[in-house]
């Protein structure tokens, strides 16, 4: 992995690797490898490259199991910072699965959520993406970085965020909101896990 980051993965073709931390898949060594920022015409053009020909020789041998590849669609509204390279230790994940119908109360929340963020914790970065393919396109995925795992959201300024939103959108709003939210997901779908990033299999940021 190391030898093929060094190889092919320059900052023209970035790819990131992070190990998880939390859950029960961490104990067997669960590796995420992130390839940001490509465009439809990469995935086509890419089958048979001298990178994807050099991971299926000198990589894929070596993994037991794996999932994917998933391809994320990021939600630029809903991000905040996300486009700013910041070296990263950690990243927390949450993955939420949307009931079909009308999703726009799941929405509504996160998009308020995101706006309140900015207010309170001007520093965050979050990353919000959808599932375009791979899987279950009802997928949603929040990523949010950190790097001191006593401080995983950032400071807020003045007031807290409960605070913050019911300033913006009115006396229990926040409450309310995000009953209707949780109200649009499936059960069992709420996983969230923290992540560690490997610099040595990653581009040189």
């Amino acid at each position: 992995m190391q030898k093929k980051t060094r190889q092919f993965n320059t900052a023209e073709n970035s790819a990131y690797t992070a190990v998880l931390m939390t859950g029960s898949d961490a104990e067997n060594g669960l590796y995420e490898r992130i390839m940001p920022r490509r465009t439809n015409d990469w995935y086509s053009e890419s089958i048979n490259d001298a990178e994807s020909k050099f991971w299926k020789k000198n990589v894929a041998k070596h993994i037991q199991t794996g999932k994917g590849p998933y391809v994320w669609q990021r939600n630029k509204g809903l991000s905040i910072n996300f486009d700013e390279p910041r070296p990263t230790k950690y990243f927390r994940s949450l993955t939420r699965v949307l009931k079909n119908g009308n999703n726009k109360d799941f929405w509504r929340y996160l998009k308020r959520y995101s706006k309140v963020l900015k207010k309170a914790r001007p520093d965050v970065q979050q990353g919000v993406f959808m599932m375009s393919s791979g899987g279950n396109t009802n997928t949603v995925r929040i990523l949010t970085t950190f790097n001191n795992h006593n401080n995983r959201q950032g400071k807020t300024k003045n007031s807290t965020v409960k605070d913050i939103y019911d300033e913006m959108f009115g006396e229990g709003a926040m409450e309310d909101d995000y009953q209707k939210y949780n109200e649009r997901l499936v059960e069992w779908s709420r996983p969230t896990l923290d992540f560690m990033m490997r610099e040595d299999l990653s581009t040189k940021r």
